[in-house]
């Protein structure tokens, strides 16, 4: 403990085997202090010069936020007073934001730091002392909270950028700190000063990276077409996520030279932050810095995400430096934006389109056409990096585990729909796929190995479509004979991809692997247009290329798959170099498939038993589902005898297997959403991973009752009745679009009125096609609801004609489940009653309650009786308790928060509960005074009505009655 007030004393400090970040052992320290102002923790290191590239991070867990890690550095040109010891000063660096988490925190930038506390220190110091000679000598952790207990655990200390101090230190300044600002010298003036900028790897290693960079808006590698599968590092080894098919890693802070090395041996590329770098002068060339060769494994620099409108100055200077000091030529600046695409593209080379899709209401049709959209919204030309996530939002995962004990370290996305995602996004023009990770993927737990497996299969299907997604372009829709059948034509300079894929709604959810419940070889039909009667179709199978049967007919060619299930590629070329190389490559790779689909199978037929196993006999009525199983597992069994002699035959034959097991998680998936009503009406039912959990929770809400209403003003009758509740009315000002929002008095679903809101084109001739940002939405007034209860959210809404502009429609999501658990309604010819369910954290995070509407598109959409209530036993509900009706007292939601551009929110780490658990008499995590879970009621083989009504329709197929007023 280096400085102290308030008492402070150390009640321990060991190394501990509890819960190491990496490794046996960490250093646990917990201090007591009192009322204070001062607490910090140094660690003294060896004497280093300050330098651009010095740079330390450590990994810090505590049960308190706001622990900052800092820099102490000595300076000899400022000593206090006459013949005194040197001043020391903190360089600051990040702050830690979350308890009892491992967090990775940063120092670096120590020129910078300095030069800003200059003036400061002469002031105090005398006007003649300077920064010559400044060296580092402990790392300092700051704490900043009040008085109490503080338990930390620290963790893989890492110090970057250290070179032997000269032996006189005051003989001359570093070249970062002596020169202004704007006149520094040119560190690539000698190959020593490159060197240091590349944390000092030797140029003959540096040396070995091929070329990359954007070559007329396609990325390439080595000269060749380069489609980036990237992945969040979350300290993975690199040789385990090389092994998983990725191609790349994403880091949030500039990479390390040991990772640089890691990446070079496994082939692997980075995409991070750049090193911070101070103001350059353009105009004085040799003040410039220079990268020098050792980052040439950074495929491209990673200028930040969620920025909008007010971000592009910072991001205009940032990008300018950047380009200035980047000595390889081509290498693309890479940001995400929420809003103000067509301003942040000017100022970068590729656009991140980051949306939550899987576990979600967006459908992949929509995902698809939201994608191609992006184009008309930047500068022409940019291209487009599509995000997907390998786990289901956090908040949906939380708002699982709070109810049902599943999730509480995150919910795996159903492996083929994130494969069918891929292929939409693909489709939709990206030019790389980032896969969203917050948890390791090497873990140990059921669901770090399903993610691991789905994105092990899903890079081994993408690898043949590499060279067309990186470079080719849409060439053109295909008709299939079936209609629950999507296929698009991907054309290069001398063959064509067709990407196929199955495209249900709902497969963002769980995927249907075919067509009906048990499997059949039913033939596929394709034309494909705009072929050439020369060129041959082939499909890309797992024994390899495997030819079709075609025939020119009116339109196009005409080919017959034999037997498809959810996805395929077929190659059309007439070419025979191009399918020469297709065979040859799928011929490598075989062996890896076959691991891959026996381990898919083995997933699949274990998770479908467990859910058999699980789920009431309602959930599945007359459906053959055991029959299914057993005819996967036949089907897996004989394909292990062909392992050995037919490894082609396997590989289809566990593929088939998978598919099955598959199918019978997307039946029962159906029959609990035709029980609640909705997707998302409940979070068990956005994910595979809690269907029975889901079905558990339809049956038990028979034995619940809604409370009081805790909801002033959802009446809709009143403006001011809805102004004194504390309701709020947003509007983004566009030229463009005018919206508005106000009370009706015809037609309401009850009472005296409704709300509505619209959204229109100043001009109607130039009403924009595509809206970027919800124009107009409003929002409940925050409510404190009881934590650990059960809350049921209703709603009355109306859209008469579909929304023009977005896909989005009106979206309706609450704070607890975040906008990943938004309902979606496009149009509805009538009143339709939307029903959530959501669940309070019994963690006391205190977290008000808020309900959004978001008109995000252009049209009116209609709002009435609004409610929110506890459900309990019987039992009367609680008092409304109004948190806040001051726009500045909650953060209310933002246009890009309703989009869902934050991406998933992390989980604290938790055991997964013991198989005993899910016998437990209640529920973990949840109080609603139920002695027991009911057991299940239902003894018909029909769907129970569910809380929805039993009336609307999840796959937006409207019935008749759907569109009538639903009483309540």
């Amino acid at each position: 403990m280096a400085e102290a007030d308030g008492g402070a004393r150390v009640i321990e400090q060991v190394r501990s085997p509890s819960a190491p970040h990496r490794g046996r052992m960490c250093e646990r320290v917990v201090i007591e202090t009192g009322a204070g102002n001062t607490l910090r923790l140094s660690f003294p290191l060896a004497a280093a010069p300050v330098i651009d590239e010095w740079r330390a991070s450590l990994w810090v867990r505590a049960n308190r936020p706001d622990i900052r890690l800092s820099a102490r550095v000595e300076l000899p040109s400022f000593p206090r007073g006459t013949g005194g010891s040197p001043v020391t000063v903190l360089v600051p660096g990040a702050i830690s934001t979350d308890i009892d988490r491992w967090e990775s925190l940063t120092v670096g930038a120590l020129p910078t730091g300095l030069r800003r506390q200059l003036l400061a220190l002469r002031a105090e110091h005398g006007p003649t002392g300077d920064l010559t000679g400044a060296v580092v000598t402990h790392l300092v952790l700051e704490l900043y909270s009040g008085p109490g207990r503080y338990e930390i655990a620290i963790d893989d200390l890492l110090v970057e950028g250290v070179v032997a101090p000269p032996d006189d230190l005051t003989a001359a300044p570093p070249a970062a700190l002596a020169a202004p600002p704007r006149a520094r010298p040119a560190l690539a003036a000698s190959p020593a000063a490159v060197r240091q900028v590349a944390h000092g790897l030797p140029e003959p290693a540096a040396a070995r990276d091929p070329s990359a960079g954007l070559v007329r808006g396609v990325l390439e590698v080595a000269g060749q077409p380069f489609f980036p599968r990237v992945i969040d590092h979350s300290g993975e080894p690199l040789a385990f996520l090389a092994a998983l098919g990725f191609n790349c890693t994403r880091l949030p802070v500039p990479a390390s030279s040991d990772l640089l090395a890691e990446a070079r041996a496994q082939g692997m590329w980075v995409i991070c932050p750049p090193p911070a770098l101070p103001d350059v002068d353009v105009r004085d060339p040799t003040s410039l810095p220079a990268f020098s060769a050792a980052w040439d494994r950074v495929v491209a620099w990673d200028m930040g995400s969620g920025l909008a409108e007010e971000d592009v100055d910072d991001l205009a200077e940032r990008s300018r430096r950047v380009r200035t000091c980047d000595t390889r030529a081509g290498r693309p600046l890479l940001a995400g934006a929420d809003s103000g695409l067509r301003s942040v593209s000017r100022h970068i080379d590729m656009l991140v389109a980051r949306r939550s899709v899987l576990g979600t209401s967006l459908e992949l049709d929509d995902y698809l056409t939201w994608l191609r959209e992006r184009s008309r919204l930047t500068r022409p030309g940019t291209p487009v990096v599509a995000t997907l996530a390998t786990e289901i939002d956090g908040r949906a995962a939380r708002q699982a585990a709070a109810l049902a004990g599943i999730g509480a370290r995150g919910l795996a996305v159903d492996p083929e729909s994130l494969s069918l995602a891929a292929y939409a996004a693909v489709a939709g023009g990206a030019r790389g796929i980032l896969f969203t990770s917050s948890r390791r993927l090497d873990g140990d737990d059921p669901q770090c190995r399903a993610r691991a497996a789905a994105c092990r299969t899903l890079n081994l299907r993408l690898e043949p479509l590499d060279a067309w997604a990186a470079a080719g372009r849409f060439a053109a829709a295909a008709q299939a004979s079936d209609p629950e059948v999507k296929a698009v034509l991907m054309e290069a300079s001398r063959a064509r991809m067709v990407v196929v894929w199955r495209a249900v709604q709902g497969a963002q959810i769980v995927a249907r692997r075919y067509h009906g419940d048990v499997p059949a070889q039913t033939p596929l039909t394709l034309l494909l247009p705009g072929v050439p009667e020369a060129h041959r179709a082939w499909e890309v199978s797992a024994g390899g290329l495997k030819p079709l049967r075609q025939r020119r007919v009116a339109g196009g060619v005409s080919v017959v798959l034999d037997s498809f299930l959810t996805s395929t590629l077929i190659l059309v070329s007439g070419d025979p170099t191009v399918a020469a190389q297709t065979q040859e490559r799928l011929r490598q790779r075989q062996p890896i498939l076959l691991d891959a689909s026996r381990a898919e199978a083995a997933l699949a037929l274990a998770g479908a038993g467990d859910l058999l196993a699980r789920l009431p006999p309602t959930a599945l009525g007359r459906l053959p589902t055991g029959d299914m199983l057993r005819h996967a597992s036949g089907l897996a069994a004989d394909a292990e005898t062909r392992v050995s002699s037919d490894p082609a035959a396997a590989i289809v034959g566990f593929q088939t297997a998978a598919a099955v097991a598959g199918q019978v998680e997307r039946l029962a998936w159906e029959r609990g959403i035709v029980a609640a009503g909705s997707m998302v009406s409940d979070p068990l039912a956005t994910s595979d991973a809690t269907l029975a959990e889901h079905w558990r929770f339809v049956d038990a809400l028979g034995a619940a009752a809604p409370g009081e209403e805790l909801l002033a003003g959802g009446a809709m009758d009143r403006v001011d009745e809805l102004a004194a509740a504390g309701w709020r009315h947003f509007v983004l000002a566009q030229k463009s679009i005018r919206s508005g929002v106000e009370i009706a008095r015809a037609q309401p679903a009850a009472g005296g009125g409704c709300l509505v809101l619209r959204a229109e084109a100043v001009d109607a001739a130039l009403a924009p096609a595509v809206v970027e940002t919800p124009p107009v939405w409003i929002t409940t007034p925050p409510v404190a609801a009881p934590s650990g209860k059960l809350l049921q959210i209703e709603a009355r809404v109306w859209v008469p004609k579909p929304i023009r502009g977005s896909v989005d429609g009106l979206m309706v999501f609450d704070s607890l489940g975040g906008p990943a658990l938004a309902e979606r309604v496009g149009s509805a010819a009538g009143w339709r009653r939307l029903v959530l369910h959501r669940i309070v954290p019994d963690e006391g995070l205190g977290e008000p309650l808020v309900l959004t509407f978001a008109l995000t598109g252009l049209g009116e959409a209609r709002i009435d009786e609004v409610s929110i209530r506890v459900l309990e036993r019987g039992l009367p509900g609680t008092v409304p308790s109004i948190v806040a009706t001051d726009r500045g007292a909650v953060p209310f939601p933002s246009p890009d928060t309703v989009l869902g551009s934050a991406g998933p929110a992390t989980l604290p780490p938790a055991a997964e509960p013991a198989a005993a658990a899910a016998a437990a008499p209640r529920w973990p995590g949840m109080d609603l005074a139920w002695p027991r879970i009911l057991p299940f009621s239902q003894t018909t083989n029909e769907p129970p009505a569910g809380y929805g009504g039993g009336r609307v329709d999840p796959f937006k197929r409207v019935e008749s009655e759907a569109d009538q007023p639903v009483a309540p």
